[in-house]
């Protein structure tokens, strides 16, 4: 982990690094001696001395990273520091697993440990845009599609649209963490080893272990199955997707020439090492840059699944552990971002109905076109209609058009005021924003979040 040119590391301390990786295979390797007093191979002397020795800050963490490379993983240095530890109960550590086995339940125990404090973080920020669209669930907006202004929408229902994202991805996220599984299947898959062991008991074995693990038991070995894998990058990659949506959104509407959304202050953010006066939207420009590069790492482990050859992998299993844990990593310090960008941004309603009365008549040209061509004369206006309104025409200068061909008594000057007013033209956006938002308190979420609809107009 470089944090020098990851900002935000900081931020999954401890998570990902060294030292959470070989503490997560002595938990393993402590959870399987536990397995065997179960199994009545081992005393709790046994269970107590490998209990001791399985703390990562009794073991020389760099010195078992160095000698990894001589077996090709970790587990190999790790034992030999553990056994030396142990003293006579070393013939219980490991016996009947496979390396490949500790390295895979370790990897899923930093899943589940980092998807907890992922978990909150992506709550803090559904919470967060829950109240954002509450608040400006009347808020006129414009809509635009291809980049260019389209219709009137609300900043409430855009809001609503990332809770929806945020919302799905936590689901994912919940069923994920019930079904991350134990791996145990030995040398090569056939558990023949612990059968040797415990005759008629190798399944029982590999269940209790994922009970001591708190993982959950596929009933089967997957060395060479790598779907626990990709699931967990599919999961992650995801709500890199939805926190993604939620940054791009907001660098846009932050520019200058919009000026609709602001990211939370702070000091030291935002600045430039040239330009004294900007401030950059970082927090936003942060999240974007996990978004880009999560796929890349999610495609690696698919890569890695569909090159599992044989019994055991010979390099795709390796080619796994650094996309993993960089996807976790990242993931998590862009959810504690958005968490932060989401609770404190701020939002300039003024500057929306600005931008929506500078786009003039044609954001509501659709239903002024509609409404005029069912009128009496109605057809020859909207034929006049059309080139003015795609010139850009203000309200102004369609009067003198629409009185051309629909009196007052046709048309009159409230009706054409109405028809021109962008707040009368916003579909139904405030119910989807309610709509998103009774799911969110539906589903017990926690969130202080209030339903009073005092949105700006």
């Amino acid at each position: 982990m470089s944090g020098l040119l990851e900002p935000g590391a900081p931020r999954a301390a401890g998570l990902t690094d060294d030292r959470a990786v070989l503490q997560a295979m002595l938990d393993v390797e402590s959870a399987w001696v536990r397995v065997q007093r179960q199994l009545g191979l081992v005393d709790d002397d046994v269970v107590a001395v490998v209990a001791d020795a399985c703390d990562a800050a009794g073991h020389d963490v760099e010195g078992i990273g160095t000698a990894a490379e001589g077996g090709g993983n970790p587990v190999i240095p790790m034992l030999a520091s553990l056994r030396e530890r142990v003293g006579d109960a070393a013939a219980a550590v490991h016996r009947g697993l496979t390396s490949q086995d500790v390295v895979d339940s370790a990897l899923m125990l930093l899943v589940a440990r980092a998807a907890e404090q992922l978990s909150q973080h992506l709550a803090d920020a559904a919470d967060a845009a829950a109240r954002l669209a509450v608040e400006h669930r009347d808020t006129v907006q414009v809509a635009r599609t291809l980049a260019q202004p389209a219709l009137p929408t609300t900043f409430g229902l855009k809001a609503a649209g990332w809770l929806g994202a945020l919302d799905d991805v936590a689901d994912e996220l919940a069923g994920l963490r019930r079904t991350l599984p134990v791996q145990c299947g030995g040398a090569a898959g056939t558990l023949a080893a612990v059968e040797a062991l415990v005759p008629g008991r190798s399944a029982e074995a590999a269940g209790l272990l994922a009970d001591e693990l708190g993982l959950a038991d596929p009933g089967r070995p997957w060395h060479t199955d790598r779907g626990p894998m990709t699931r967990v990058g599919d999961c992650l990659v995801r709500a890199a997707d939805a926190m993604g949506k939620v940054a791009i959104d907001v660098v846009t509407l932050s520019r200058a020439e919009i000026a609709e959304v602001h990211e939370p202050s702070d000091d030291g953010r935002g600045g430039s090492s040239t330009l004294p006066q900007k401030r950059n939207p970082v927090l936003s420009v942060l999240v974007r840059s996990v978004a880009i590069e999560a796929p890349h790492l999610g495609a690696t482990l698919h890569s890695a699944a569909g090159l599992a050859v044989d019994e055991r992998p010979d390099g795709a299993w390796h080619a796994e552990w650094g996309a993993l844990l960089r996807l976790l990593r990242r993931v998590v310090v862009a959810a504690s971002q958005t968490r932060e960008l989401l609770t404190g941004l701020e939002v300039d309603a003024d500057a929306m109905r600005r931008n929506a009365d500078a786009v003039g008549p044609a954001l509501v040209a659709e239903r002024l076109l509609r409404e005029v061509a069912r009128l009496p004369g109605g057809a020859s206006a909207v034929s006049a209609l059309r080139p003015a309104l795609v010139g850009g025409a203000r309200a102004k200068h369609l009067m003198p058009i629409l009185r051309a061909y629909l009196p007052e008594q046709v048309l009159s000057d409230d009706a054409v005021a109405d028809l021109l007013d962008p707040a009368r033209y916003v579909g139904a956006a405030g119910d989807l924003v309610d709509r998103a938002v009774a799911r969110h308190l539906r589903d017990d979420r926690t969130t202080t979040l209030s339903t009073d609809h005092g949105g700006a107009q």
